[in-house]
């Protein structure tokens, strides 16, 4: 049992105890009947398939506590009065007994035996067996009484001898109140309060048995248990209105209130006129029966509802024709369908609640429904027998509006004109707290938010918290997605969110930058938000031998979970709203690794637009005006669009005197002038520390320290220092371009004294907020920001292609081949202007002149080449240097290809296809698609042997939408019709001398 389980036990047990004198008083002044056993485990129905106690208290005080045998759990579920207050019962199964081996009384006395029960409609029911068993034992088979289910029938026993008749029909997932009243003359039976059976003979002795759910360890019940009592009325006439755990009156009432509430949830989403009322969901639109990736899907996104026959439960759709959420409205609201509407597969197997939240150190359910029989497969016919969790907060109603911008953006840049926000729904979904959380019912809520766009089959989710109440509390941990998949789906699913960055996103495994001694914590390789983990809940998945889980991908593991690894750990005060991050989930529809990926990179495009932003740089490391002005004419002759001031020194974003400000003041305005973007580098944030009392504190030795070398903390009051005085100097400078090295890669800090976290717990959480809120402010300032990270997701605009500052000291043609690797290798998720590469033209940490391409004029070939294969990736280029040209034949050289890239600019960004990666034997070639353009492929092949090839290439053109034949041109204008085969592929011959390259356009 775990801790959790443990301590919510001792808590039950404790309330128990309170309660056990109150209800000792009560029963002695209530009208002399006397209690000599009950039994409420109601009180305990808190965390559905959790293992009851192993004492189930005598609330009478008399200490007759049942004790367990076998396995009976936790189940939220109660009589309707009883639920409302959010209280649940314990679920029989698998041989699942309370006893005790005496009787409480004698044969010939009076006495009121009565109790809740229902017969199981859940996991099992239909089992041999499961249908027969004793709900209640009063002595043992042959002498006392014996409650049973006998298939649909409630029937009573006494001295072994069954009653004639049986006592009521008993009706799967239907609760009732069964009493046995003796007199002390005969023995009458009553169901909900009213007889049904009279004049049976009372029993002559009691075998020393008492026992819920069994008898003998033998006829085993298989349903559910409320509250069980056992009294006497000491000659007092028996009256079932006062005498009984029974009111009539009170449970309609409380069921007419909980219906109307019902009705009036229903009621209200039918009224919605953003909800659009269907008597059926529809089929996948025949427009489908496209491939998004090549041709546009304009399906718009829509909110279906369809209306139960019982007024009292609804199904909602959201579709955008690509992808579909369903959801079942009743007692509360569950997803119970994800599909992909283009292969119509379907990725749920099984309900979970809709999030989960520990609020201080409890965990909540957000939405979802129990009861589900089987945990690998969902059929409606289940739907109308869920169950609501008690302890859940509880749907109470939607909105629906535009999706929002997550963060201010505007096309420049030459970037591919997206809608932003993208088209699309935003759907709010409401819930309310638990019943048993009375100081919350009006001040805690929870919103669950959805969106899906237009033409993708992609839906993000978050949540938002809101905290009404005059107290604070702290939101320690959020799963704000939690699936149960079918197995066949596990790689067709791509998940991730916006809490995206090195230590959040880091492998145990450790890379390149990263190595770790024994096991590191998770806040140091948190893998992802998105976490596959074995579903506690699913029993009945095949058990394979271990050695056949390995080729088989470990299937089992098929529950998501979407978390941070650490924290948020954020108190949220009164009147404070909680917003966690993203997840966004990708549904695939086919295994092949191109397709998924290709699919990925679509996804960025539309989701985080600033990513196809392009601008080919020059990169110089002087401050010297000179020199900065000659190499940005050079610039501006050439084309060139962004300059860059390169480490070392690059430029100190806080230095505010009136000279450094001035110099690039002055630069930036003599860039401008020639259309010229600039910015310049620095370390800013991570393995730069910025002095012990910002500085990120290491959580064992409690000193300063972190993973990456020493970083300033940046949830201290650095930030407050640092970060005004970085937007003064853009303001004054007119710098455009923010090219930091170390962004906050995920250092946490254990002070407890800096001024924007309190603790460990939240220090990543609120460090990564705050990197996050300058990303939102350079794009709302309409700046370009390229940093060493993953936020895409939050602005960022390119990272690394690949990234290994040894590479930038190797000679000219080793950088070449690596650098297409590096191309080749970093655009299976990236688009090619998510990733900068940079042509050295000087060393990076060295003079040699063999590293470098000094004299330009005598390496010009090797220049061309690396020009060539740079611009035609399509990536974020940077030519670093002192000087761009030095002879005419130089300038005219480099012209002609930045010319070229503008020329063919469109195309040369699309999305790459990988058709051969380097390896210094044989021809690599990439090829660029994009359906959308007139130019629908650009196809870069390299030699790099030092003997010619002559080589019939195998052209993939599914993805530039081609059919039938494709007319290709090669550098020197000669036109091929090429003929496409079923699978839309052309077979190309090209001869590319040694050393050299070629390009071909396709139309």
């Amino acid at each position: 049992m775990n801790t959790f389980l443990m301590l919510f036990f001792k808590n039950v047990s404790k309330r128990i105890a309170y309660l056990l004198p109150v209800l000792f008083l009560f029963n002695q002044v209530k009208a002399q009947q006397k209690v000599l056993a009950h039994y409420n485990m109601g009180h305990s129905g808190e965390i559905s398939y959790a293992t009851s106690p192993d004492l189930l208290k005598d609330l009478s005080g008399s200490g007759k506590d049942l004790k367990r045998s076998g396995q009976p759990v936790f189940f939220a579920d109660a009589p309707a009065d009883k639920k409302m207050n959010g209280e649940g019962a314990i679920l029989f199964k698998d041989g699942g007994v309370y006893s005790i081996s005496s009787a409480f009384g004698k044969a010939a006395e009076s006495f009121i035996l009565e109790g809740w029960f229902q017969a199981n409609a859940r996991q099992g029911a239909n089992d041999p067996g499961r249908n027969k068993g004793v709900a209640l034992a009063y002595g043992d088979e042959k002498n006392g009484y014996v409650l049973w289910q006998k298939g649909n029938q409630w029937s009573v026993a006494i001295d072994g001898q069954e009653a004639a008749k049986a006592i009521a029909p008993a009706v799967p997932g239907e609760w009732i109140h069964i009493a046995l009243q003796n007199d002390g003359k005969s023995v009458a039976v009553l169901a909900n309060g009213i007889k049904v059976l009279t004049g049976l003979a009372p029993a002559k002795s009691l075998g020393p048995n008492f026992s819920i759910g069994g008898l003998n360890k033998a006829s085993y019940f298989g349903g559910l248990a409320y509250e069980v009592r056992i009294s006497t009325l000491n000659k007092l006439k028996f009256d079932a209105a006062k005498h009984l755990l029974f009111n009539g009156k009170q449970m309609a009432k409380k069921q007419k209130q909980a219906t109307d509430q019902q009705l009036a949830l229903i009621s209200s989403l039918a009224a919605n006129k953003s909800i659009t009322q269907v008597s059926e969901f529809p089929q996948a639109a025949a427009e489908n029966a496209k491939d998004w990736m090549v041709n546009p899907v304009k399906t718009p996104v829509q909110l279906l509802m369809q209306k139960q026959s019982d007024r009292l439960s609804a199904k909602l759709l959201l579709t955008n024709g690509l992808l579909s959420r369903e959801f079942y409205v009743a007692e509360n609201l569950a997803c119970v369908g994800f599909k992909n509407e283009y292969n119509d597969a379907q990725f749920l197997r099984a309900i979970k609640p809709e999030a989960r939240v520990m609020i201080d150190s409890t965990w909540y359910d957000i939405g979802g429904l129990s009861g589900q029989p089987e945990k690998s497969y969902l059929v409606e016919r289940w739907y109308k027998d869920l169950i609501a969790e008690p302890a859940a907060f509880r749907f109470t109603g939607l909105e629906v509006i535009a999706p929002v911008a997550r963060y201010p953006w505007q096309q420049k840049y030459n970037a591919v004109h997206a809608e932003w926000p993208p088209k699309g729904l935003h759907v709010m979904m409401h819930y309310k707290a638990p019943l048993n959380k009375n100081d919350w019912q009006t001040g805690v809520e929870i919103t669950v938010h959805y969106e899906l766009y237009e033409g993708m089959p992609v839906i993000a989710k978050w949540l938002t918290i809101s905290n009404n109440t005059k107290t604070s509390f702290v939101v320690r941990e959020t799963e704000c997605e939690v699936l149960a998949i079918n197995q066949d789906q596990i790689k067709r699913i791509h998940t991730e969110s916006d809490y995206s960055f090195a230590l959040a996103n880091a492998d145990l495994e450790g890379g390149a930058l990263m190595h770790y001694k024994g096991v590191p914590p998770a806040y140091q390789t948190g893998q992802s938000t998105t976490t596959w983990r074995i579903d506690k809940d699913y029993n009945t998945w095949a058990s394979h031998n271990q050695a056949e889980d390995k080729f088989l991908g470990f299937p089992h593991h098929n529950l998501l979970v979407s978390r941070v690894p650490m924290g948020p750990s954020e108190t949220l005060k009164s009147n404070q709203q909680f917003t966690s991050f993203t997840t966004f989930e990708l549904l695939h529809d086919d295994d092949d690794r191109e397709r998924q990926s290709l699919a990925h990179r679509k996804f960025y495009r539309k989701l985080a637009p600033q990513v196809t932003e392009s601008l080919i740089s020059g990169g110089i490391t002087s401050h010297n005006r000179k020199d900065l002005k000659n190499f940005i004419d050079q610039m501006g002759e050439l084309g060139f669009e962004r300059l860059d001031i390169m480490a070392w020194p690059g430029i100190s974003h806080d230095k505010l005197d009136a000279d450094y400000v001035g110099l690039w003041k002055e630069i930036s305005t003599y860039a401008a002038a020639k259309k010229i973007v600039m910015g310049g580098y620095e370390l800013q944030v991570a393995s730069r520390g910025r002095g012990k009392d910002v500085d990120c504190i290491d959580p064992l030795t409690h000193k300063p320290g972190s993973l990456f070398g020493q970083s300033v903390c940046i949830a201290s009051k650095w930030q407050d220092e640092y970060y005004p005085k970085m937007w003064e100097f853009f303001d004054k400078t007119g710098v455009m371009t923010y090219n930091m090295d170390g962004p906050y890669h995920g250092d946490v800090c254990a002070s407890t004294e800096h001024a924007h976290h309190t603790n460990l717990y939240d220090s990543q959480w609120q460090q990564w907020k705050q990197q996050v809120s300058v990303l939102h402010e350079l794009q709302r300032r309409n700046m370009y920001a390229p940093i060493p990270d993953w936020y895409f997701l939050n602005g960022q605009t390119a990272t690394g292609m690949g990234y290994r500052e040894a590479s930038a000291n190797l000679t000219p043609q080793q950088q070449l081949l690596l650098g297409r690797q590096y191309i080749y290798d970093g655009t299976w998720h990236k688009t090619p202007t998510m990733g900068w590469m940079t042509l050295q033209l000087v060393g990076f940490y060295t003079n040699d002149s063999r590293v470098g391409l000094e004299p330009l004029a005598q390496n010009l070939d090797r220049y061309e080449v690396g020009l060539f294969q740079h611009l035609a990736s399509g990536c974020q280029f940077t030519v670093r240097g002192n000087r761009l040209y030095d002879t005419p034949e130089t300038k005219a050289m480099v012209t002609k290809w930045v010319n070229w890239f503008k020329q063919h600019r469109e195309i040369l960004t699309s999305d790459i296809i990988h058709v051969s990666r380097p390896t210094g034997r044989d021809l690599d070639a990439i090829l660029h698609v994009n359906s959308q353009l007139e130019e629908k492929g650009m196809l870069a092949v390299f030699n790099p042997t030092d003997k010619a090839i002559t080589k019939k290439l195998k052209v993939p053109l599914y993805y530039t939408g081609l059919k039938g034949n494709a007319k290709i041109s090669d550098q020197d204008g000669k036109e091929t019709i090429l003929e496409l085969n079923g699978k839309q592929e052309a077979f190309l011959s090209v001869t590319i001398p040694a050393g050299g390259y070629g390009w071909f356009l396709i139309k």
